[in-house]
């Protein structure tokens, strides 16, 4: 996993930045790659019908990146993380963001209540299984809310520009991040 990109802080900080991305599609084994596939069918397949599939690219790939960041700034410096939950809790963030940006986040909407209870058991699986990193799986959750948010008012417009200005804006925050993040390391 090492050799093919595994995300480990101190391998990024002498300059493997491109490990934040690697990292999201790589998997300890089979049953990990099946849990991750499985869960990516059924939230994905949702969220691109809703968002579309340049929307879904985006965000898949923005809070994959985003769990990588928050990997680097809170996992272990020496430790090594793979595989595509922050981007898949990103997904789950994206419609939980999209809801909150359209005023429609609500415990009685059925779609939101099985995802709020569907994030709790994953957090739960999570934090009681060693060797997850729930900080990826938090920060692709985070990554997903803020492009869920800021895409709300985009979804159904037809200008293009307008409709990458999530993107842009999402991923220059990421960036400032990761070079704060090597500020500080190195």
């Amino acid at each position: 996993m090492l050799a093919l990109g595994a995300l480990v802080p101190e391998l990024v900080a002498q300059g493997q930045v491109w490990r934040v991305l690697s990292s999201m599609f790589l998997h300890a084994g089979f049953a990990h790659l099946a849990l991750n596939m499985i869960s990516l069918y059924f939230l994905g397949s949702f969220i691109e019908e809703a968002f579309g599939r340049g929307r879904f690219l985006a965000l898949y790939l923005l809070s994959g990146i985003a769990g990588g960041l928050a990997y680097l700034y809170f996992g272990a410096f020496d430790g090594a993380a793979v595989g595509a939950s922050g981007a898949i809790f990103g997904l789950l963030g994206g419609v939980l963001g999209y809801s909150l940006g359209r005023g429609t986040f609500s415990w009685q909407n059925p779609i939101i209540r099985q995802l709020l209870i569907l994030l709790a058991l994953n957090l739960y699986i999570g934090f009681s299984i060693p060797n997850i990193s729930n900080t990826a799986h938090l920060g692709g959750l985070a990554g997903g809310v803020v492009f869920g948010w800021l895409v709300a008012p985009t979804v159904y417009s037809r200008k293009r520009l307008r409709s990458l200005s999530p993107v842009a804006v999402l991923l220059g925050a990421e960036l400032v991040l990761l070079a704060l993040w090597f500020l500080y390391v190195v």
